[in-house]
């Protein structure tokens, strides 16, 4: 089969792999959409200290169940799936509290231990393959992922009716969570990012208010915005090495709530009078486990096939595997080419 090797860096190689075999409880899968996500553009536009041993990645995805190992009982030949990619224990006392989102042992498909969706088919344990509604499509379902982050954040820091939410970041993530707080009785959203053309989207096709963090002052355009209470809700979804938490202590109102949903890189600093002056609660989310004993990934999907989630809006590009190159290149270059999510379509 054909596959996208990562060797480091943006050192991406189509290469012909041997097709994995499903092994007793794992599934085969044909892959049909696969999103590139922000962790996958950190790792492109960094080149690793010491040289790594290539492997596939990509752990956004949907497709068709093409083998079954033995021991399957939920699947059959030609089923239509989307994957959870993350695999926890299943023993560990978080696990079993449904908190599996934070198992000390949590691996992920699409990383070093197993073969992403960068690829024409791959195999994954049966129990991270979901049916894939027939109403949604199969790129469409390719965002459950991004959808199931958003879930969990809301869990984490709910959103209710009539609160003011401010989005910092424009990305996918941010943009599915200024859906899901729109969907929770949100007032009003906010979405402060870059470049344009995300925001455009935000606004015209999602209704939201919008800054340009470039060329607007955020902590005065949240202030006027809010006829100067401040966001009673934030959510940081840009990660990275910007130092977005002391950002979302100055816009958030008094007894505000933050949710620190990007994964950073450089530490990050706040101004104390902010947080302790205003009494602000921040939290952090991680993933995605179990809400009231149901999957949120389920949870996405589900909000996704009932037409309360629109993920149409933030699938800006897409290409074949064998421009996968380009694909990344794309993805990584928002300012130039203005794209949210971009898929691979095998």
């Amino acid at each position: 089969m054909k596959a996208a090797l990562f060797y480091g860096g943006n050192d991406i190689r189509l290469e012909t792999i041997t097709t994995p075999e499903p092994e007793p409880g794992y599934v085969q899968v044909k892959v049909h959409a696969s999103g590139i996500c922000g962790g996958d553009i950190h790792g492109y536009l960094h080149q690793p200290d010491q040289p790594r041993p290539p492997r596939t990645a990509g752990h956004e995805l949907t497709g068709v169940i093409s083998g079954l190992g033995e021991d399957i009982t939920q699947f059959q030949v030609g089923d239509r799936v989307v994957i959870e990619p993350t695999v926890p224990c299943n023993d560990c006392p978080q696990c079993l509290n449904g908190n599996y989102n934070i198992c000390s042992k949590l691996r992920h498909i699409g990383g070093v231990q197993r073969g992403g969706g960068f690829a024409e088919y791959m195999t994954i344990p049966e129990d991270n393959a979901y049916h894939l509604p027939d109403q949604l499509s199969f790129e469409a379902g390719a965002l459950a992922e991004v959808y199931a982050v958003a879930v969990h954040a809301l869990s984490r820091t709910p959103v209710q009716p009539g609160d003011l939410v401010a989005v910092i970041g424009s990305g996918p993530v941010g943009l599915a969570i200024a859906q899901m707080a729109d969907i929770a009785g949100a007032q009003a959203v906010m979405v402060l990012g870059k470049p344009e053309q995300p925001l455009q989207i935000a606004q015209q096709m999602m209704f939201c208010h919008t800054i340009n963090v470039d060329r607007q002052d955020p902590v005065e355009e949240v202030k006027a915005w809010s006829r100067g209470i401040g966001a009673t809700v934030v959510f940081e979804a840009v990660g990275g090495r910007a130092n977005t938490l002391q950002q979302a202590t100055e816009i958030a109102a008094k007894r505000g709530r933050i949710c620190m949903v990007g994964g950073h890189s450089a530490p990050l600093t706040l101004h104390e009078r902010y947080a302790r002056s205003k009494e602000l609660t921040i939290s952090w989310s991680f993933c995605y486990g179990r809400r009231d004993g149901r999957k949120e990934f389920q949870l996405a999907i589900d909000l996704l096939a009932a037409g309360k989630l629109n993920p149409d809006p933030l699938i800006t590009h897409q290409f074949p595997l064998d421009q996968v190159i380009k694909a990344f290149d794309v993805a990584a270059g928002r300012e130039e080419y203005g794209s949210i999510k971009v898929l691979v379509l095998p």
